[in-house]
């Protein structure tokens, strides 16, 4: 069965940027008045399509603490113990002591929720750093991270959750970044992405919540929320994808090939996007447009360089080893230290009896291999391979 690619946690597509549909025709002559460019618009869907859906959460529901939980981070806060600590410190102590004995699941609620349960997922927590920094009148910002891939496999869509972390007080004018900033995970990252607006963070924000209606069969309701994420930011591609993965599901594919032209207006080399019209052009038949996917899929790239990872077992799972193949070497020069990657690559060198390239990738990856484990599974994988 082909997987396609759906992120549930916070996932960029680059840069907000508003990527024209088409341009207007330019003038031949050198003094002829040049039109701005045209902005894509999104495809139209008939209200018939989706019945009405349970309300949706606005941004203050999601973003508001209670009284007693404001009361209780005040008391902490204006408390004489930490009044020689500079404002936005005493709110990142505050979120250590949460992050203690914090429980991560895959759940997405509010800030007042989160205080509550001492549960979600990186979304909530940043929605409950975002809603007490307002409390106390500090600045926030976020910005995606990029780690080591862990994939779920559900059905037929395969889940990549991507990380953000907590800036507090960074000037969005200047180019120094506060070195003041919460990480909810721990461990190193590999990459850092750009900073999201409080539109695009909302839209992330309903986003996630639009998957996990999904993931739960709740069709209607996912609708409704893709369609705030979209009022926050109508270039968001993560929702534009979903949306269309929803048409689908739905049984329109038409209106989904609509959705996926849209999103490739804005993010023509968005990897999750070009998988996942492919598998709409394989359920259509549709064999030139599968093959024009395929070589564009062979050239797009990510900001998110797991991206790439996820499409190299995407295409392994659909039985493409050469496209596997090409997304692996690809990740490899970008993140070389990935052991899931090399250990991928390394096998199909292997299989097509490749064993100098196996080597030479191996005693690469031994160069930016620092954990001993990895490195003793590196260097026994190594001595096999120099006795072939």
């Amino acid at each position: 069965m082909r997987l396609m690619a759906l992120f549930l946690s916070i996932c960029l597509a680059g840069c907000a940027q508003q990527v024209p549909l088409a341009t207007a025709n330019q003038a031949q002559q050198t003094n002829a008045v040049v039109q701005p460019p045209i902005r894509a618009k999104a495809p139209q869907i008939p209200p018939q399509i989706f019945a009405t859906a349970a309300a949706v959460p606005d941004l203050a529901e999601l973003s508001q603490l209670t009284a007693a939980q404001q009361q209780d981070f005040l008391s902490y806060f204006h408390d004489p113990l930490y009044a020689g600590q500079k404002p936005e410190y005493r709110l990142y102590s505050y979120m250590q002591n949460v992050l203690a004995v914090f429980q991560f699941n895959g759940n997405t609620t509010s800030a007042s929720e989160v205080m509550r349960t001492g549960s979600a997922n990186c979304v909530s927590l940043a929605l409950l750093t975002k809603a007490l920094a307002d409390v106390a009148d500090i600045e926030v910002r976020f910005r995606a991270t990029y780690r080591e891939p862990v994939i779920d496999i559900r059905g037929d869509l395969l889940l990549q959750a991507t990380h953000v972390r907590s800036y507090l007080n960074a000037d969005p004018d200047s180019s120094m970044i506060s070195p003041l900033y919460i990480d909810y995970f721990r461990g190193p990252i590999s990459y850092q992405g750009d900073f999201l607006s409080d539109a695009r963070f909302f839209a992330t924000v309903f986003n996630n919540l639009a998957a996990e209606a999904l993931l739960r069969g709740e069709l209607d309701q996912a609708y409704a929320l893709i369609q705030t994420s979209l009022q926050q930011d109508d270039q968001f591609v993560p929702a534009i994808n979903l949306m269309a993965v929803l048409l689908r599901r739905q049984q329109q594919p038409e209106l989904a090939q609509q959705w996926y032209q849209y999103g490739l207006a804005i993010a023509p080399q968005q990897l999750a996007l070009l998988n996942n019209y492919q598998v709409l052009a394989i359920q259509l038949g549709d064999q030139p447009l599968v093959q024009q996917l395929e070589q564009q899929l062979a050239l797009a790239d990510s900001d998110d360089p797991f991206e790439l990872y996820i499409q190299a077992v995407q295409a392994e799972q659909a039985g493409r080893e050469a496209l596997a193949i090409s997304f692996y070497q690809r990740l490899q020069k970008r993140v070389p230290y990935l052991l899931q990657a090399n250990q991928a690559l390394v096998r199909h060198y292997l299989k097509n009896h490749q064993y100098q390239a196996a080597r030479q990738l191996l005693e690469q990856a031994l160069e930016y291999s620092y954990e001993p484990e990895k490195r003793s599974l590196l260097e026994h994988k190594l001595t096999m391979l120099r006795t072939m």
